[in-house]
């Protein structure tokens, strides 16, 4: 299906079930609403009511502006219950889409019934002093360049996923994956499942804890594998996840 939220057109796909629980999936940066195909057959086959989407610029939803901020990411979920007839939900959500839960969560409590946040972002990272070195040079570079004072070529910097994805995307991506939402986390007082790969890079073990500590009704389930572990364990993740929510 398709809709017009917030000015753009977004695809979703939503199954209505019988045992009375609404839950909603949010997949990661680069993902799309099949990120979770197998917890959402799962789910459907418990009765569940399933609303899944492709975030803008993913699947078959519209590119965003290049202005857009997380908040316009949260102004379509809470456009699509509303569309939907959805007063309260379950989110079950990876990645960036647990940045997008985590300020949804803190803006509007009265939505939200459960949180499952897997292997999420939104906690600043340590800090890295290679890191900051690399991104301070970038930064001197591209001033410099527009300056007209340097020919450098800065087409090298960046991550993989960051060079491939739409230039319109880029400054996007930019804006969002520097917001800390560690203030917006200690907001939440909904039940709260955490549920991490051990061996997680992309969003070490250390945001876990952080988010059991800020969110006061929380738990943290640690699974097998890194940041896609989910996957890794599609079964028991799927079994406790269903659990934790009926």
């Amino acid at each position: 299906m398709k809709k017009t939220l917030n000015g753009l057109n977004i695809t979703y796909r939503y199954h209505k079930g019988d045992n009375g629980k609404n839950v909603l999936l949010l997949h990661g940066w680069g993902g799309s609403l099949n990120s979770f195909k197998h917890l959402e057959n799962y789910l459907i086959a418990n009765k569940f009511s399933v609303i899944s989407l492709d975030f803008p610029g993913f699947g078959g939803s519209d590119l965003p502006g290049e202005n857009w901020q997380l908040s316009d990411y949260v102004k379509i979920i809470y456009e699509l219950l509303d569309a939907e007839n959805i007063e309260k939900v379950n989110i079950v959500c990876h990645s960036f889409g647990g940045r997008v839960a985590l300020l949804f969560a803190s803006e509007f409590p009265d939505k939200l019934e459960k949180l499952v946040l897997v292997d999420s972002a939104g906690i600043k990272p340590k800090f890295n002093l290679i890191k900051a070195v690399k991104i301070l040079r970038y930064k001197i570079l591209k001033k410099l360049k527009s300056m007209g004072l340097t020919k450098k070529d800065l087409s090298n910097f960046g991550s993989s996923d960051y060079k491939a994805m739409p230039e319109q995307l880029k400054p996007v991506f930019s804006r969002i994956v520097n917001k800390d939402l560690t203030r917006e986390s200690k907001k939440i007082k909904v039940p709260t499942l955490i549920i991490w790969g051990r061996d997680d890079k992309d969003t070490p073990i250390y945001m876990a804890k952080k988010l059991h500590k800020n969110i006061e009704d929380s738990a943290i389930i640690m699974l097998e594998g890194g940041h896609f572990a989910y996957l890794n364990n599609a079964d028991k993740f799927a079994i406790i996840v269903k659990e934790f929510l009926k």
